[in-house]
């Protein structure tokens, strides 16, 4: 039933996304001009606030609002723009999403060197698997992202059918270190993009650093597997040329990770993507209740963690 049901939503999409992207826009427009005109209708508008408020503390009001005003116009341009790339052809993905740096990138796989390149929610991260067309023709190489799977199977068909459209691959988080040893024993080169500034389960906390002036905790997944297999790390830099136009510069950050001090490689990250974010602060999801996990919430579950393990031993 999932299977029929992604096909039906996905047929539907496709045909919807055969509009030019200016006429998908009018649609964008009029849910923005709503959303400008009826504040309750912005989605998670508190949330949006309080983040926006908490990061930047030396804004005004006034910046405050047009901020999220820009935030929510950006918002409603890519839900319809990950509409477009259901049906998006290569030339067209090619115009709308430039890459810099993949000429480094590409002579480093050249070389025999795998990476990971790590990004945030900026701008409209859905087209940049399209960077895999860049490696057309390399049998020996793979190119993929690390994603969490959704809990509507339907959707969950819908969205991986979608990010593989480039011809990358999805790779559930508990299967990645698997992957990267497989494609290793075959020989084969990979790079994997990583999103990895969403807020980590408790048990996922293992690191904390000041992000957007607070106290915030991070994922560490993606630096233990570059430290373990000593990949190249990259920072994807990601911004807006103009509506619907995006630009991705690729720096390699770290060429070397086998050697470096514990939390190096996420600390560094972090400040990369805080850089690109007060650079295009409307470019980032506001939405996405970032900080809803605190030092003294983690203290807690921790106390509560430990408790329960002393009772399960003693049973």
């Amino acid at each position: 039933m999932a299977k029929f049901l992604s096909s039906v939503l996905y047929g539907i999409v496709w045909l919807i996304s055969l509009l030019p992207l200016p006429v998908l826009y009018l649609f964008s427009d009029i849910v923005w001009l709503l959303m400008f005109i009826f504040p309750p209708l912005r989605y998670r508008k508190k949330i949006v606030r309080t983040n926006l408020a908490l990061s930047f503390p030396d804004k005004d009001r006034a910046w405050l609002r047009r901020t999220e005003l820009r935030f929510y116009y950006q918002f409603a341009c890519q839900i319809v723009e990950a509409l477009k790339t259901v049906s998006a052809g290569k030339r067209w993905i090619m115009r709308h999403m430039e890459f810099t740096g993949q000429d480094k990138l590409v002579s480093e796989t050249r070389k025999g060197r795998s990476g990971i390149g790590y990004l945030g929610h900026v701008g409209n991260w859905e087209w940049i698997p399209s960077m895999n067309l860049f490696f057309e023709g390399m049998d020996d190489f793979v190119g993929g992202q690390v994603y969490h799977k959704l809990e509507n199977p339907a959707m969950e068909l819908f969205m991986y059918k979608l990010r593989n459209r480039f011809g990358t691959e999805s790779i559930p988080m508990e299967q990645v270190l698997r992957r990267f040893l497989s494609w290793r024993n075959e020989g084969k080169k990979f790079f994997i993009g990583m999103i990895a500034d969403q807020v980590p389960l408790w048990w996922n906390i293992h690191y904390w650093t000041q992000f957007m002036n607070r106290e915030t905790p991070v994922f560490t997944g993606a630096e233990r597997l570059a430290r373990r297999l000593d990949l190249e790390v990259w920072y994807m830099h990601i911004t807006r040329k103009r509506r619907g136009y995006y630009r991705c510069d690729l720096q390699l950050v770290f060429e070397h990770t086998d050697q470096l001090p514990e939390f190096a490689v996420t600390e560094k990250y972090m400040r990369l993507l805080e850089d690109n974010i007060r650079e295009c602060p409307e470019l980032w999801l506001w939405t996405h209740n970032r900080w809803k996990r605190t030092r003294q919430g983690y203290q807690e579950w921790l106390a509560i963690a430990k408790r329960n393990d002393k009772n399960s031993q003693q049973e």
